[in-house]
């Protein structure tokens, strides 16, 4: 089977990993901030098409798989970032929608997504675990965000989910809205670069613009196949690299070539899909359902394949096969998990 690729193209695929091999290191171990690099992955990112931001999505796609070749934390704020950047793009036109647009595109702010309670709702019914009141100038926020990235102070942009009076919205804050708190920042296994941690809303006001969405379900509709998609790119550029490590480590005759050829096939499989996800507006969101899942599966077996390869050298906590290692035990539990993917495939 020939192989199939979600990389940028080799000049540009080269010119990331160039930049940021050496510097994963110092990722993966807090010294340098996801922020700091994600300027130069900036500079790959498709132009706005039609007045969005992310309309090349295939292109934003493989800048997103390029960059988890090298480095998954980068590739997650990457990610994180441009959700937010489709967030605004898709909501409703408003001042907060006008002047925080430029402000991301520049990366002047830098874009965190808390929609994951969002989505569990839209998705399972689960509760929103923010509430908000009406006031005369907009909504009075309280709850938590259990989880979000890129909480860059001073000026990320957070794009959340209220219930108000049995309905829901989608509302975008900033690092300085009045009563928004973040929790210090857990010690994590990985991608503790990412500036990663909870939120607390405590009376937190916010204006009626600053409500981007009434109709949550439809918007969550809207986003969503932009939002699998990407993540399953930075599941497969994971992938893609542990499987070139495992190959590189074994010739044709070896034990594990077998189990090498079944991923190469699994990954060219996925990465033709996610292609022609990025491709089509009719994304059945079923199917992009079964492909984030398959995709995560997929890096998550394809980097215990390059520990088996690599042997004993790969159990170096510095190694960057443990660095892989550390990053794909991510992924099961990042939203959605694993867990509420499988439970969707089986009630959808």
């Amino acid at each position: 089977m020939t192989r199939a690729d979600l990389y940028l193209p080799p000049p540009e695929h080269d010119e990331l990993t160039a930049y940021l091999e050496p510097r994963a290191p110092a990722v993966d171990t807090g010294r340098i901030a996801t922020r700091e690099l994600l300027p130069f992955a900036q500079r790959f990112a498709p132009r706005p098409r039609d007045g969005r931001p992310n309309g090349d999505l295939l292109r934003l796609a493989r800048l997103i798989a390029s960059v988890a070749s090298s480095d998954l934390s980068v590739a997650f704020s990457l990610w994180c970032h441009h959700m937010v950047l489709e967030y605004l793009t898709v909501a409703t036109e408003g001042e907060a929608r006008r002047e925080l647009l430029p402000l991301l595109l520049r990366l002047e702010r830098i874009g965190s997504t808390g929609l994951a309670p969002a989505m569990a709702h839209v998705v399972s019914g689960a509760a929103l675990p923010v509430n908000a009141r009406a006031d005369e100038s907009g909504l009075v926020l309280d709850g938590k965000v259990p989880w979000a990235s890129n909480l860059f102070s001073p000026d990320f942009v957070l794009v959340t989910a209220a219930a108000v009076d049995g309905d829901a919205r989608a509302v975008v804050l900033t690092s300085d809205t009045e009563g928004l708190d973040v929790a210090p920042f857990p010690e994590l296994v990985a991608l503790q670069a990412t500036a990663s941690s909870s939120i607390r809303l405590t009376g937190a006001r916010i204006r009626s613009d600053e409500i981007i969405a009434t109709d949550l379900h439809a918007f969550v509709a809207r986003v969503r196949p932009t939002f699998l998609v990407l993540q399953g790119s930075f599941c497969w550029g994971l992938a893609r690299r542990a499987l070139d490590e495992a190959g590189a480590a074994i010739d044709g005759t070896h034990v594990l070539a077998a189990d090498v050829a079944q991923l190469e096939h699994r990954a060219s499989t996925v990465a033709t899909a996610l292609e022609d996800a990025a491709h089509r507006a009719d994304r059945a969101i079923r199917a992009l359902v079964a492909l984030r899942l398959e995709a995560a599966c997929l890096a998550s077996d394809a980097v215990a394949l390059e520990l088996r390869a690599l042997g004993s050298r790969a159990y170096v906590r510095r190694s960057s096969t443990a660095r892989r290692l550390r990053e794909a035990a991510f992924l099961p539990i990042q939203s959605p998990t694993e867990a509420q993917l499988r439970a969707e495939l089986a009630t959808a």
